[in-house]
């Protein structure tokens, strides 16, 4: 099963952007806590973020496009305006260019477009079945994406320009969502290897591997799904999503986004690069936090149910930078944070 977020649906929209607003620790004792100690095993958190002292712009889908904003949430821009459905975008280092998926071929591709939404253009030219899920080696010289031009999902790479794709696994289930480690050397995403939970979900792991396909490790073994990962800027850190710790107590109160068919709520991770200090940053149980994206300066911009957020590497407490992108699953998805050096 392909993990197709951007399309999830929510037609409470209105009290998902009630959610979002103020802070998770105040409204937890209203709402009911998880079984145990919701704190037991938390990091200790600094002080919320300035929001008016982030830096950077960060792309995003909404609802089936593609939007920038500066950091600190103003400026925004709408940057595809399409039929199909555009979204996944993925800044090129130098902050140039957006690479992401779209479905405007009747199938789905990696597409290229400069920062200001022109020269939009198909990039892979899949010959047939989809191409998504762009990722930028930190020279900007190649990207990484699933294909499934082989015969299933796995990952591949190709030139920035396109051309020289080549595949990079070849592992039983579904390999997607790829991202560089910033030296270039290896590659993480998330994968199944053939593994389906009782829900008929795939049972994804965070997985790494060289380059050139060599070297497979499978860094996550925990209960549900851990997917998305997202390689800290210096090479140290691997922060991903997981729904591991199940669904808080219920019939207490039911979360936004309650899903039977879902092992559990998603909550951002973060572990360190050989898979060691795995531990849970957000501890929000009332809704999915979702799709994490590091900053130049360690910073992790991530969805908290259609919410934009920024909190440090340490799980401070987080700040909401958005406020269109706030009305469910199919708003605020898939950021990126393009921060230019100093």
């Amino acid at each position: 099963m392909r993990f197709h977020a951007a399309l999830w649906t929510w037609t409470a929209a209105t009290v998902a952007v009630a959610a979002c607003a103020g802070g998770a620790d105040s409204r937890r004792a209203t709402l009911g806590a998880p079984d145990g100690d919701p704190t037991e095993g938390a990091p200790v958190r600094s002080a919320p973020l300035s929001v008016n002292a982030l830096t950077g712009r960060i792309a995003y889908s909404y609802e089936g496009e593609i939007y920038t904003m500066n950091a600190d949430g103003s400026g925004l821009q709408q940057l595809t305006s399409d039929p199909a459905m555009d979204f996944d975008p993925a800044w090129s280092p130098d902050g140039a260019r957006l690479a992401f998926r779209s479905h405007r071929d009747g199938n789905e591709e990696v597409y290229l477009m400069l920062a200001d939404g022109s020269d939009q253009h198909n990039l892979s030219n899949s010959p047939s079945g989809g191409d998504y899920s762009p990722a930028w080696s930190a020279d900007g010289q190649w990207i990484a994406f699933m294909s499934d031009r082989a015969g299933k999902a796995d990952v591949w790479v190709m030139r920035q320009d396109g051309s020289e794709a080549r595949q990079v696994t070849d592992l039983r289930g579904i390999s997607e969502y790829p991202t560089w480690s910033p030296d270039g050397r290896q590659i993480a995403f998330h994968c199944t290897q053939g593994r389906v939970l009782p829900g008929g979900t795939g049972d994804f792991e965070i997985c790494v591997t060289a380059d050139d396909g060599t070297g497979f490790a499978q860094l996550t073994d925990a209960p549900g799904e851990s997917k998305l990962p997202a390689w800290s800027p210096d090479g140290s850190l691997i922060a991903f999503q997981s729904n591991r710790e199940g669904w808080p107590t219920l019939p207490d109160y039911v979360p936004l986004g309650y899903d039977a068919g879902q092992f559990g709520d998603f909550e951002i991770y973060v572990m360190s690069n050989d898979g060691s200090g795995q531990r849970n940053l957000t501890r929000h149980p009332e809704a999915d936090d979702t799709f994490p994206a590091w900053s130049r300066v360690g910073l992790l911009v991530f969805s908290r149910y259609g919410c934009l957020m920024v909190m440090g590497p340490d799980g401070s407490v987080p700040v909401q930078i958005s406020e269109g992108a706030c009305t469910g699953r199919d708003s605020g998805q898939f950021p990126d944070w393009y921060q230019p050096a100093e």
